[in-house]
């Protein structure tokens, strides 16, 4: 099999970080305790241990076993680590992405169960516009205007963790947001909540999505650079890119959209796309089983995950000009910036002077210079929007590769084809400069500081394939 690439558009779309600076599904999960059909828990006074004013910001969770544990129960144990033990935690479950709410609400109950949190401890909020069928007794589509309602308003004052389930951040926004885009009460509580250091918000999937404002609706990396942006106000296609209000718990100033699922769907790509389209600056993109835990007093964030396991991505933007940006489609620019952070590494948030944030790497002896010659120049990496491609194949060949005889690269090309196996699609292109750094850990694998990005739009055509 042959392509012979008949035109290349370079887009010179270099995503560079000075050294150390920097459509949604139902999550899978295993075997989740279901919920009682009209299950009621008597709730616990508010615990009265300060929190802060914190984001975990979780890519998906998916209650799969290390060891005899969930793999998610880091993310529960953080929690309760935080609030001073498990005896203080107070978790209010927001359900509303979800079309399964009492499904997620159960899940997530028997997670903290097995952490030795009560039920007692564990509040689901009545919002939701979706009908659960594992409980045939009760209709959650009744929940929709539960945002509203006064009793589950109250559940927020006694709750010193908001977890925002997966499902659809469309779905979510319109039932905790009105429809000229303000905050519902039940919103406006939360909100008010966390800006008085009482109060951790929690997403995953979906949740995880609506945390910032604008927000990723939909799209996949592929679409968002060959179509034209979506209109649809429900964002309910699938490939165009579609970007839509959120919630905003990420301060505007730091003009931040978040996406999720990020290395398991290739969505380098769609991030930064959907940054032009919103003109904002700083993109993170958190993997399933990571996490990004933001304290938005300090101004700092940490990646949490089981080590080797959990990966958070910050892209960076300076604008339409400096990036050189055509909307397309294809979608062209370039002068981007990228860093790729595995667990515990850690991130100072955006400011003036570093409007992408700052990441390093805490051990400075696993820090090295990239393309150290270890083993032979990388071929060209086929699937460039594939599973985990960033960090299990680019960000180890970034490392650790051989320059080819023309400089050091890593090139990975995504390619559709037509039934005359003519080819149109992309080339993404990682370099070096003089301030790219790599490290390598042990336990957590790779992570790249300055790595280049150059986006190459290709057409050609596939010979040589037989009947």
């Amino acid at each position: 099999m042959k392509f012979d690439a008949t035109r290349t558009v370079v887009l010179s779309a270099a995503l560079s970080l000075s050294a150390c600076s920097t459509g949604s599904v139902q999550p899978s999960i295993d075997t989740p305790r279901r919920a009682e059909a009209g299950e009621v828990v008597e709730a616990l006074p508010a615990a009265s241990v300060a929190v802060g004013r914190k984001l975990m910001i979780i890519g998906n969770i998916d209650g799969k076993l290390v060891g005899n544990n969930s793999r998610d129960a880091i993310f529960t144990d953080r929690l309760a680590e935080d609030v001073g033990g498990a005896q203080h935690l107070r978790v209010l479950v927001v359900p509303a992405a979800s079309g399964a709410p009492a499904f997620l609400g159960g899940y997530l109950r028997s997670l903290f169960a097995s952490r030795g949190v009560s039920a007692a401890q564990i509040e689901v909020a009545q919002i939701a516009n979706k009908d659960d069928l594992s409980t045939p007794s009760v209709d959650e589509s009744t929940w929709a205007n539960g945002a509203y309602d006064a009793a589950e308003i109250s559940k927020v004052a006694r709750a010193n963790v908001i977890w925002f389930a997966g499902g659809n951040q469309n779905r979510l926004t319109s039932l905790l947001m009105t429809g000229q885009g303000n905050d519902t009460p039940f919103l406006a509580a939360v909100r008010e909540k966390l800006e008085a250091q009482a109060l951790i918000v929690v997403g995953y999937s979906a949740g995880a999505a609506a945390l910032s404002d604008p927000m990723i609706g939909n799209g996949t990396s592929f679409g968002a650079l060959s179509l034209a942006p979506s209109t649809d106000p429900n964002c309910a296609e699938a490939n165009p890119i579609c970007v839509a209000p959120g919630l905003g718990f990420v301060q505007a100033s730091d003009s931040v959209i978040i996406d999720q699922h990020f290395e398991e769907r290739g969505r380098v790509a769609r991030l930064v796309r959907a940054l032009a389209l919103a003109d904002k600056h700083t993109g993170w993109g958190v993997s399933v089983n990571g996490a990004l835990y933001v304290d938005l007093a300090k101004r700092t964030a940490e990646v949490v995950g089981n080590p080797g396991d959990a990966t958070v991505t910050i892209v960076g933007r300076e604008g339409a000009a400096q990036n050189r940006e055509q909307p397309g489609p294809p979608f062209l620019g370039d002068g981007y910036t990228v860093s790729v952070l595995g667990t515990g590494d850690v991130y100072a948030l955006p400011n003036p002077e570093q409007r992408h944030g700052v990441a390093s790497h805490l051990e400075a002896s696993e820090v090295y210079q990239p393309f150290s010659s270890s083993f032979d120049a990388p071929s060209v990496l086929t699937d460039a929007f594939g599973h985990h491609v960033l960090t299990k194949k680019v960000s180890q060949l970034f490392a650790d590769s051989s320059p080819h005889a023309s400089g050091a690269r890593v090139d990975a090309i995504a390619l559709d084809t037509d039934e005359q196996d003519n080819a149109t699609g992309f080339r993404l292109r990682f370099t070096a400069d003089a301030n790219s750094r790599v490290a390598k850990s042990e336990d957590a694998g790779y992570s790249i500081f300055g790595a280049r990005l150059q986006f190459t739009a290709l057409e050609g055509k596939f010979t040589d394939l037989g009947s």
